[in-house]
C-alpha cells in the first residue's frame, strides 16, 4: 500500500471515531418531557416523528369496602409518538395478576389509544391548555379488567409556571369506561418541585365524582359518590433521552386500607 493511500485511510479511520462520539453527543442533547409518574397529565406534546416508551411495574393492596386484593401490574407500556408539531398518538396496554381470598386470575388490565393536542400555549397570566381523549378498548364478557363496551375519556391539561422551579398543573375530564351508566368526573392538580435540572418531585391530589353511587369506593354497608385519593413521587433524569421514577397513592376515602406503590422508567427510542 503506498504512502498515500495509508495516509487516506488512517484520515478516513479518524473521521470515522469523531464523528461517533459527535453523533453520540448530538443524540444526548434530545430532551422530551415524559408523562409518567402521575395520574394528573401534563400539557407537554412529543416532538414531531419522536417515540417514547414510558413502563413500569406496579403493586396495589386494596381492601376498601370489605374487600381483600392484591394486584401486580407486571408491565405497564404507554408509548407516545409525536405526530405533529401539535399533537401525539397515545398507545397503551397493562398486564396485571390478581390475588383474592377466592382465587387468582390476571390478563389485559388496560388496552386504549388516544391522543394529546396542544391548545394553547400559554402566557404571563394564562395557563397552558392540551386537549386529551382517548379511546378504551372492550375485551368481552369474559375479560377480568377490561370493559364489556367501548369507553371514553376527555381531558382538559392545564399548566401554569409558578417559578423556575415549581410548576401547577391541573387536569377536569370525564371518564365512560364503557359499563357504567354515566360517567365519572375526573379533576386533580398536581404541584411539581424541581430543584436541579435532573431531580422533580411532585403531589398531587386526583378525584373522581359520580352522580350514581359506587359501592367500592365507600366504607362497607355504604356507597360514595367520590373518590378522593392522593399521590406523591418523584423523577430522576439519568440522562436526557432515559428517566427513572417512582410513586406512592393513598386513598382517603378508607386511608389505612388502601396503598399504591410503583416504580417506572420513561424512554425516548429514536
Amino acid at each position: 500500500m503506498t504512502s498515500k493511500k495509508k495516509r487516506l485511510k488512517i484520515a478516513l479511520y479518524l473521521l470515522l471515531f469523531t464523528l461517533i462520539p459527535l453523533q453520540s453527543m448530538a443524540q444526548e442533547t434530545e430532551d422530551f418531557s415524559p408523562d409518567a409518574p402521575g395520574s394528573t397529565t401534563g400539557v407537554s406534546i412529543m416532538p414531531q416523528g419522536k417515540i417514547d416508551w414510558e413502563t413500569g411495574i406496579v403493586l396495589e393492596w386494596d381492601r376498601r369496602n370489605g374487600e381483600h386484593a392484591r394486584t401486580f401490574t407486571i408491565n405497564t407500556s404507554m408509548f407516545r409518538l409525536g405526530l405533529t408539531p401539535q399533537a401525539e398518538v397515545r398507545l397503551q396496554i397493562d398486564e396485571c395478576l390478581t390475588h383474592t381470598p377466592d382465587g387468582n386470575f390476571g390478563g389485559i388490565a388496560n388496552a386504549s389509544i388516544g391522543t394529546k393536542i396542544k391548545v394553547y400555549e400559554g402566557g404571563r397570566i394564562f395557563p397552558k391548555v392540551a386537549f386529551m381523549g382517548t379511546v378504551l378498548i372492550p375485551g368481552g364478557s369474559h375479560a377480568h379488567y377490561l370493559p364489556k363496551h367501548v369507553g371514553f375519556l376527555a381531558h382538559l391539561l392545564f399548566e401554569n409556571e409558578l417559578s423556575s422551579k415549581l410548576t401547577l398543573g391541573y387536569d377536569v375530564g370525564g371518564e365512560w369506561d364503557g359499563d357504567t351508566e354515566s360517567p365519572d368526573l375526573f379533576f386533580g392538580a398536581n404541584l411539581t418541585y424541581q430543584p436541579t435540572d435532573k431531580w422533580s418531585f411532585f403531589v398531587e391530589s386526583y378525584n373522581r365524582y359520580n352522580s350514581k353511587r359506587q359501592d367500592d369506593w365507600a366504607k362497607p354497608g355504604k356507597d360514595s359518590h367520590f373518590n378522593f385519593m392522593s399521590e406523591l413521587g418523584l423523577d430522576y433524569k439519568v440522562m436526557p433521552r432515559l428517566h427513572i421514577n417512582a410513586y406512592y397513592d393513598i386513598s382517603f376515602n378508607e386511608f389505612s386500607k388502601y396503598s399504591n406503590i410503583g416504580l417506572g422508567i420513561a424512554w425516548l427510542l429514536n
